[in-house]
């Protein structure tokens, strides 16, 4: 019983060897390849074929690539894989329009090694007007201020002359690859690097294609950011007056922005005899209009605009009355005129007082001298007359 069991594993080792070991006709190739006109291209190859024609593979062995009518593609390709290490790798040359057709490689040993490996065929599609480049992510929404990568990338479809990604606007670093595919195709790849800002709306990735006979052609893909960011209220929102009423504007930028008014800290909705009238100007562009008749706000004190969103929010408060406002300007200006002519009139005065001291001095020491005199005369006249009495 051991003895059978041992056999057995030794048959199925030797036939799972075999087929391991056994080579057979195949080719690895890329089945489809999209090609500008006028472009060179390389397509990488490789064959094999059965091991009982390995006596007939020899130097001599041609090599081609055929359609499905065997006949062969010529003086349109140059096959530069080696060909005793079985590499079939081929360049094509000048491809157009009319060459967009499926084809095969074909191994002619002019012997029975005779194979065109039509399990393997390559379409080629050539095109006048090559598809836009991929960016990625496709859908561009993010926060204001976040970091953004930003991946544009197009095949290489000539290549000695891979495509210029060019972006508009650039908006940050750019970095650029060669990148291959699992299918062996090229693609030049270009990462924009940016800080995320509500001006950065409509981003686009330009590709431009070189042919070798000096023809170029070039593709756009663009993408419309929508860049969060928390409500930002205008300068242009202020209040006007009329003869009867008060309008009073309240203008902001936001994502889905939204707006309430609020009359001395209670909300004004629309069954209030406050008339809004809200006009969105574009999705992130929104006008709201208060109108309060002045009969109104004669006792109110204040109007506030409140503009929100899921990120944040943004208020001003406006002076309802404007009438008062006015009243305090006029007054303010009354108060600081009078001031002033206080000011001038203080001046003048102190003028006056510094020239009449500048004058004093002299009148004053006369008449204290015309004074110190007198007394003396008076004494002198007294002490005669007294004389003159005894």
């Amino acid at each position: 019983m051991t003895k059978m069991t041992g056999k057995l594993l030794l048959f199925l080792t030797v036939c799972l060897l075999k087929d391991a070991i056994c080579s057979k006709f195949e080719a690895s190739l890329q089945s489809t390849v999209e090609v500008l006109r006028g472009c060179f291209v390389t397509i990488p190859c490789s064959f094999d074929f059965e091991d009982n024609y390995k006596k007939d593979f020899t130097d001599k062995c041609v090599r081609s690539w055929v359609d499905n009518n065997n006949l062969a593609l010529v003086n349109k390709t140059k096959i530069i894989g080696k060909l005793q290490e079985k590499n079939c790798t081929t360049e094509f040359k000048v491809m157009k329009p009319e060459t967009s057709n499926i084809y095969y490689f074909r191994l002619d040993c002019n012997n029975d090694l005779k194979y065109s490996y039509k399990k393997s065929g390559l379409h080629f599609q050539v095109k006048e007007h090559f598809p836009p480049p991929t960016l990625t992510p496709s859908v561009l929404e993010v926060t204001e201020g976040e970091s953004v990568n930003l991946t544009c990338s197009a095949p290489n479809l000539c290549p000695f002359h891979p495509p210029t990604l060019t972006w508009i606007p650039i908006l940050g670093s750019i970095q650029e690859t060669l990148r291959e595919n699992k299918n062996k195709t090229m693609f030049k790849i270009s990462v924009l690097n940016f800080t995320a800002s509500r001006h950065h709306q409509n981003i686009s990735c330009t590709a431009v294609y070189k042919a070798q006979n000096g023809t170029s052609v070039s593709t756009e893909k663009k993408i419309t950011g929508n860049i969060l960011f928390t409500p930002l209220l205008l300068p242009t929102s202020n209040c006007t007056e009329t003869e009867s009423q008060i309008n009073c504007t309240c203008e902001t930028l936001s994502n889905i922005p939204m707006i309430q008014w609020l009359l001395d800290g209670k909300p004004i909705n629309q069954s209030s005899k406050v008339p809004i009238i809200t006009v969105p100007l574009n999705k992130t562009y929104l006008r709201s209009i208060a109108i309060l008749d002045k009969t109104q706000s004669k006792n109110r004190s204040s109007l506030i605009c409140i503009s929100f969103n899921h990120l944040g929010l943004a208020s001003k408060e406006f002076l309802v009355d404007l009438l008062k406002t006015q009243d305090k300007q006029l007054l303010i200006v009354f108060t600081t005129t009078i001031a002033i002519l206080l000011v001038i009139v203080c001046v003048l005065v102190l003028i006056i007082r510094f020239q009449k001291i500048q004058h004093a001095p002299e009148i004053n020491t006369v008449g204290a001298k015309e004074v110190t005199d007198m007394p003396e005369d008076i004494y002198v006249n007294t002490t005669e007359l007294w004389n003159q009495w005894t």
